[in-house]
């Protein structure tokens, strides 16, 4: 028996871009993993420092901008943007 018989063949040029409606996508799973995880650190890191190891007060704000990082960036490419309108650019010569 040859392995390559389980594995789905597709033609050239073809491409499987669609996500399953259960799946949501990227960014949203960034929000669902990444916050949870720099909530959990945040509080681990705290946990630590308040048992005395003095380089987990760094951490402790660290996780926290993580997950603001994570916000900002969701916001930043779920909101529609605005065309680009290059009408007014200068016209370049090519030499």
């Amino acid at each position: 028996m040859n392995h390559s018989d389980n594995i789905p063949s597709h033609s050239q040029g073809e491409e499987n871009n669609q996500i399953p409606p259960h799946m949501p996508d990227a960014r949203f799973r960034w929000i669902l993993l990444g916050i949870p995880v720099c909530i959990f650190m945040t509080i681990f890191e705290l946990d630590r420092a308040l048992g005395g190891n003095v380089r987990s007060w760094a951490y402790v704000p660290e996780w926290s901008i993580f997950a603001g990082f994570i916000i900002y960036m969701n916001k930043k490419f779920t909101e529609p943007q605005e065309p680009y309108d290059d009408s007014h650019d200068p016209q370049r010569e090519i030499e």
